[in-house]
């Protein structure tokens, strides 16, 4: 018994100390349940048959906890297979190696892992720059907002995410050595793809571990998050937002494996939506931030005034940034930002040119736009769409009380039917915040992962891991190199 305590007790300590540190993005058991839920919205289909297989629902799950895994391997993979580069140089290997012919069990396990690392990459790059900085500028901080809403998710929702380990580690070696260009040189080894599956998979544990502790100690910290992270689909980057954008992601890069994508259908989603009404008139604050999201890498450096326009009433250019969120070359989504406030109750247009490029060299071939019309003034609100309510912290932040039962398992592929969010881009009163870092390494990498050890050791009892799948050995192969 007294074993036990002190083993419990390192595993609190450990995680009061750990947990303390920045982290960024969001947690592992949330990307894998961002999967789930945008197989749910897939259309009836080859892909939807594929996803929905029960043997490879795990492959995608690994596959969207995948990223991660580098980091917690400390290996510099983790931030590299975040990144359009990574996902060119998967989809250029896996269509070198099966060509058209997806149907083997080989390709189907390499289509699957790969939709789920794309999964991570591009909601990381929408939670970041929408969710995340919301949460800063509302809820005054979003150090822990990984770890807050992994335990709120699991509390509330019980996913039941809990993966064996598996990584084609043979595979991505190749995956890198054959493309080293576009993956910055980087030679991981098979040991780094292994030692990263070992440890995120001891992540996930720990966060079915202590998801109830820490759920009450997060949602104080953090409640304008707290209640907003699976709200519907009008909350930007709420995980059910962020499902959306992931779907359609999915259907550009299944063409891409085929070999049949055009830049022309790349535009998959906006925020706001086309046609929202009360986008936010200040420019200093985080709702004046609007998005554009393709399918393809875009090329940072086409990202000029003459390519991306903020545009008014009467298509005059307004002063504007648009940027990626953070410093990769290629990135699938784009935020344009007005340098001065905006015009009340006014029709805005953002503007995508021809002169856009992707990854692969090709221009955007046609102009593609969307438009908004910003908030009403304060005195005519009653001429006017009516404002969403402000947010007002509460003096006492209190979590809600918990459901002690344990909710089922639900299918990832039982469609979840559309909701009708509405396109209201809202406003809420708040200072503004600026984007945070998309990986989990540095001062709170390496400490996650430790808690994550420890917990995983002490768990092992609670969840038995079964047999590792494994897939065919690589052939030989040349590599250009």
């Amino acid at each position: 018994m007294g074993k036990n305590v002190f083993q419990w007790g390192v595993i609190v300590v450990l995680g009061m100390m750990t947990f303390a540190a920045p982290a960024r993005a969001n947690g592992i058991v949330s990307h894998m349940h961002i999967s789930d839920l945008a197989l749910r919205r897939l259309p009836a289909g080859p892909l939807r048959d594929l996803l929905s297989d029960p043997d490879l629902v795990p492959i995608y799950r690994a596959g969207s906890v995948f990223p991660d895994s580098g980091y917690a391997a400390d290996d510099a993979y983790g931030e590299i297979c975040h990144w359009e580069p990574f996902t060119t140089a998967y989809v250029r290997w896996i269509r070198d190696r099966f060509g058209d012919d997806l149907s083997s069990d080989e390709a189907r396990v390499h289509v699957a892992f790969l939709m789920g690392q794309a999964s991570h990459g591009l909601a990381d790059q929408i939670f970041d720059s929408l969710f995340m900085a919301r949460t800063t500028a509302y809820d005054g901080t979003s150090d822990n907002l990984d770890v807050g809403a992994e335990a709120w998710l699991v509390v509330e929702h019980d996913p039941m995410n809990l993966i064996d380990g598996f990584v084609p580690a043979s595979e991505m070696v190749d995956v890198f050595a054959t493309h080293p260009a576009l993956l910055e040189g980087h030679a991981p080894t098979v040991a780094a793809f292994e030692r990263g599956r070992d440890q995120i998979v001891r992540g996930v544990r720990a966060v079915y571990a202590f998801g109830a502790f820490w759920y009450d100690m997060y949602w104080i910290e953090m409640p304008w998050a707290a209640t907003h992270y699976y709200a519907a689909d009008n909350v930007p980057g709420s995980l059910p937002h962020l499902a959306g954008f992931v779907t359609a992601y999915w259907q550009v890069l299944w063409a891409r494996l085929r070999g049949t994508d055009t830049l022309a259908e790349s535009l998959i989603g906006t925020w706001p939506e086309d046609g929202a009404v009360n986008f936010e008139t200040r420019h200093e604050r985080i709702e004046s931030r609007a998005m554009m999201v393709l399918g393809h890498g875009i090329d940072r450096a086409t990202l000029t005034p003459e390519h991306v326009r903020l545009l008014g009433p009467d298509g005059e250019a307004v002063a504007s940034t648009a940027r990626f969120i953070y410093g990769s070359p290629f990135a699938n989504a784009v935020l344009v930002r007005p340098w001065a406030d905006l015009d009340y109750d006014t029709e805005y247009t953002i503007e995508l040119g021809e002169g856009i490029a992707d990854i692969d060299g090709r221009t955007l071939p046609s102009v593609e736009r969307f438009s908004f019309r910003t908030r009403c003034a304060p005195d005519r609100l009653e001429d006017c769409p009516p404002l969403p309510a402000e947010w007002e912290r509460p003096e006492n932040p209190t979590p809600p009380p918990r459901d002690a039962g344990t909710r089922p398992r639900v299918d990832a592929g039982v469609d979840a039917g559309d909701d009708d969010a509405g396109m209201d881009a809202g406003v809420v009163d708040a200072e503004p915040a600026g984007g945070c870092g998309c990986r989990t390494s540095g001062g709170a990498g390496a400490s996650w992962f430790a808690l994550a050890v420890v917990a995983g050791w002490r768990a092992r009892s609670r969840w038995p891991r079964g047999p590792r799948r494994t897939i065919g050995t690589p052939k030989a192969r040349s590599h250009q190199r």
